[in-house]
């Protein structure tokens, strides 16, 4: 969610886009609220839009999503793609007992595996091009290491979503503050890798903090 004003729109271009997004249901307004309350970093509503019209368009036999939280990007995910088994990696216990709470409520547990572990090791686990949805929401400076680790594991045509790839503007500013050096760094180094990448097509989106795109169009 976001926690600042828009750092890559305009804020009345913000307000207007915000002006025509479609209300979320009672589950999910209630878990955007839990997470603005508890500064939990869950995907912001555009984001959620987006993920669920390219789920729509996809329709992926599997899903993995790195970075679970409290389970809104695996929910809306699953909603979405009503064929598909959604894996869902998160390293924190407690976060994976809430994320499982939600997904109870939602109906979709019998879809919807929330694993408790670190996202590098969880993704070892899968065959090559087995993966037909990636979503990457998790330690930023391991984004390089999850595309190393998913380009291979995508189905031909598969899709690698990942939030936050602006970092609330600094990987395009000059002067980054010290503490989100080492953040911008490793998010640059993975936005240059992802639209360079010999095997997918991609492009970095400028909406929510930072939305990046690709489809894997070579094996």
């Amino acid at each position: 969610m976001k926690d600042a004003a828009d750092a890559i729109l305009r804020p009345e271009q913000a307000r207007y886009l915000a002006s025509l997004e479609r209300p979320r249901d009672e589950l999910l307004t209630r878990m955007e609220a839990y997470a603005a309350e508890h500064r939990q970093p869950i995907s912001d509503p555009e984001v959620a839009n987006f993920l669920s019209l390219v789920a729509r368009l996809r329709q992926p036999a599997l899903v993995v999503e790195l970075g679970t939280n409290i389970g809104y990007g695996a929910i809306v995910l699953a909603r979405a793609a009503p064929a598909a088994r959604v894996v869902t990696v998160e390293h924190s216990p407690s976060l994976c007992a809430l994320a499982r709470s939600n997904v109870r409520e939602a109906g979709l547990d019998s879809r919807v595996t929330v694993v408790e572990g670190l996202a590098l090791a969880e993704l070892e686990r899968f065959a090559p091009e087995s993966i037909d949805f990636a979503y990457v929401d998790c330690v930023k400076e391991e984004y390089v290491d999850y595309l190393a680790a998913l380009a291979p594991r995508l189905s031909l045509g598969g899709v690698l979503v990942a939030d936050n790839v602006l970092w609330k503007g600094h990987v395009a500013a000059a002067e980054v503050p010290e503490g989100e050096r080492k953040r911008t760094a490793a998010l640059r180094s993975f936005n240059a890798a992802l639209v360079a990448h010999a095997r997918l097509s991609a492009a970095i989106l400028p909406f929510g903090d930072g939305v990046a795109f690709a489809v894997k169009t070579a094996s």
